[in-house]
């Protein structure tokens, strides 16, 4: 690395946050919401609504050019609180109460949504020590 150049961790752990872990996070949302059953299906439910309000609230202040005024200081206060990870974090809590919810399904969706929590996790907690 050069000076001035991020490193590979950083440019992962920006490129997951930013555009890969909410999608990724809607669509087992979506996929344990479509095959559960009772109370698992509200916590999907939930998490897929977290996780659609957090890309809304990342992409549509930029989409619409919309850089001053209430809409981006609110899509800010959502998206930024611990350097981005507490949207993340947030959407996905009920994701994982889902896993021990009565009515679970399709017990993949819980295993993928652990290895992509622990990515995320890793990648921030590296790049807090390196």
């Amino acid at each position: 690395m050069g000076f001035l150049q991020p490193s590979p961790a950083v440019m992962a752990l920006l490129s997951l946050q930013t555009f890969f872990y909410l999608p990724l996070l809607a669509m087992l949302a979506a996929a344990r919401a479509g095959a559960a059953r009772g109370p698992s299906r509200w916590l999907g439910l939930a998490s897929l609504a977290l996780a659609l309000l957090g890309m809304a609230a990342h992409f549509v202040p930029p989409l619409f050019n919309l850089y001053t005024g209430t809409l981006p200081q609110v899509a800010a206060m959502v998206t930024k609180p611990l350097g981005g990870m507490a949207l993340p974090l947030v959407a996905s809590a009920p994701l994982i109460a889902s896993a021990f919810a009565a009515g679970r399904a399709w017990r993949w969706v819980d295993v993928v949504h652990v290895l992509l929590l622990a990515v995320l996790i890793g990648l921030w907690g590296y790049t807090r020590v390196y």
